[in-house]
């Protein structure tokens, strides 16, 4: 997901991503978990914005649009090169803050969110690199049907598979991992491109950093009517955003993390900066 802050890069989308350092060695982006393993967090996500990016790029004034959405995030190691997760909005709010609801349109509404689940699997492994694929299936279990446009859920099943690398530094705290990936959705939503580049970096044992930069390209291969939800999920969506998220270990099970994210080069999503805390556990 992608937002916008008062400097020019604005722009933000909620990206699903398994992120955490164990010991020396960061496990993220193109790793598989042990098997066994088991990795859970809640977090609450917020953003607000008075400006949309249009179709052609353009910031344009927009009534206040605001998203609260609280996330359940979980993964489990099948063996250690097969991981499963799965992503669900538990609880999302969106609110318009216009008058249209004198008129009888949906102006603040509220449901469960989308769930996403999938499965990651490591082709192989040299040295301290390693190269992944992952399928992530996504399921329109929010509400896509109100009269003001207004919906907690992209309203297609879309199937989503991508490829990833990524290598450690180790000894040094430290690794680097990148992707790309296919989005194939339906009910005349365009297919898209995805990509995201991402680094840690461990300071001490309890405390890390991430870095994320990534961002969506629509094919332009959909219903040219299908417009989709206002502000969060619509048709021929794009951005490039970025973010940093700092990661506390409480212990070696229980965690909090949050980040700060922003971005630029939007076309028909909301411009917001957003904010992201939750808390986590791994065994």
């Amino acid at each position: 997901m992608f937002y916008n802050t008062q400097v020019k890069n604005k722009l933000i989308l909620l990206s699903i991503s398994i992120v955490f350092l164990i010991q020396s060695i960061a496990v993220a982006g193109a790793w598989t978990q042990k098997k066994g393993k088991v990795y859970a967090k809640m977090d609450y996500r917020f953003l607000s914005g008075t400006k949309i990016y249009n179709s052609g790029g353009i910031k344009i004034p927009s009534p206040e649009f605001k998203d609260v959405t609280l996330g359940v995030f979980a993964s489990y190691g099948i063996t250690d090169n097969v991981t499963t997760f799965v992503n669900f909005a538990a609880y999302k709010s969106v609110k318009l803050d216009t008058l249209a609801a004198a008129v009888g349109f949906d102006t603040d509404i509220s449901s469960i969110g989308d769930i996403s689940a999938g499965v990651k699997l490591k082709l192989a492994k040299f040295g301290n690199t390693v190269i992944s694929t992952k399928l992530i299936l996504g399921l329109p279990t929010g509400k896509s049907d109100t009269d003001g446009g207004l919906w907690t859920g992209s309203g297609n099943f879309n199937q989503l598979i991508g490829l990833e690398a990524g290598h450690s530094f180790y000894p040094l705290p430290v690794y680097i991992s990148g992707g790309v990936a296919y989005n194939n959705q339906t009910n005349g939503f365009s297919d898209e491109f995805r990509y995201i580049i991402e680094g840690g970096y461990r300071f001490t044992q309890n405390l890390s950093l991430i870095l994320r930069f990534h961002g969506v390209v629509s094919f332009t291969n959909g219903d040219p009517n299908v417009k989709g939800g206002y502000g969060m999920f619509s048709n021929n969506q794009e951005y490039v955003a970025y973010n940093a998220e700092l990661v506390y270990k409480f212990s070696s099970n229980f965690g909090v993390k949050g980040y700060y994210e922003s971005g630029t080069n939007g076309k028909n999503i909301i411009s917001a900066p957003v904010f992201n805390v939750g808390i986590y556990f791994s065994n």
